[in-house]
């Protein structure tokens, strides 16, 4: 399943973005999925609790918004 690499490579920028904002913890993720990205969003789903277990973003909230087109997007997200 290359939803769960998709999820840490998510994971590792919204960290890297945190840590940029001086952040404590990562309580939402948005994300962009685009339809033709080839990536199934219920599977995402599936793997992000797993993914975010052992990161600043563990008990996360993922929102996945569809669009069209092939772009898989970080969004925004909530910090403390």
């Amino acid at each position: 399943m290359h939803e769960a690499r998709i999820c840490l490579s998510l994971l590792k920028l919204a960290e890297t973005h945190l840590a940029r904002a001086g952040g404590e913890r990562i309580l939402a993720l948005r994300i962009e999925v685009g339809e033709l990205c080839g990536v199934v969003p219920a599977a995402l789903r599936s793997a992000f609790p797993i993914c975010a277990a052992a990161t600043r973003a563990a008990g996360a909230e993922l929102r996945i918004e569809r669009s069209p087109g092939r772009e898989l997007l970080l969004r925004d997200m909530e910090i403390t």
